[in-house]
């Protein structure tokens, strides 16, 4: 069941007081439309924002300030850690007219591989699809495709080696 914005700006804000325990911020984000397989571990201050669908898969760790913005759908599998103030982005808009740049909203979703490690402030950008296995370094654009077992970093995001 779908909740409108408001109602899931609501069950996220609550989940992130510094008094609500991990299984009660568990529920409160299922409340948002957030689905999680158990067991996993979503620190507080994490942000959950539209109305697409936050799936993430056993064993996930979402560090502390984290962001993710659902116009479209994120699908985050298996053993999948975000570092701290991680942003995952699905949405932006068509280039409008001079008179204003930032025309129609539009969304894409973005798929993280099981096992991926996304390091501190990374930030995914929509239609992006991160392989399992991949590390992105901290602070590190991702614009496009990353491959399965592969370290990428910096700004654009580029593939510095393959991983065992």
């Amino acid at each position: 069941m779908r909740h409108t914005y408001l109602s899931q700006s609501v069950f996220v804000a609550a989940a992130g007081l510094p008094v609500v325990p991990g299984a009660l911020r568990h529920r409160l984000l299922r409340g948002a439309g957030v689905r999680t397989s158990t067991p996993s571990l979503i620190h507080r201050g994490v942000v959950v924002q539209g109305l697409g669908r936050l799936t993430l898969g056993s064993g996930v760790f979402v560090n502390y300030g984290c962001f993710f913005d659902t116009v479209a759908d994120i699908t985050v599998g298996d053993r999948v850690f975000l570092a701290d103030h991680v942003r995952v982005l699905t949405s932006s808009h068509h280039t409008g007219p001079s008179e204003q740049r930032a025309g129609p909203l539009t969304g894409e979703p973005v798929h993280i591989g099981g096992g991926a490690w996304i390091g501190s402030g990374a930030v995914i950008l929509p239609g992006v699809t991160i392989g399992a296995g991949a590390v992105i370094g901290a602070n590190s654009l991702v614009t496009a495709d990353c491959a399965p077992n592969a370290l990428y970093v910096g700004s654009p995001a580029r593939r510095r080696r393959n991983l065992p």
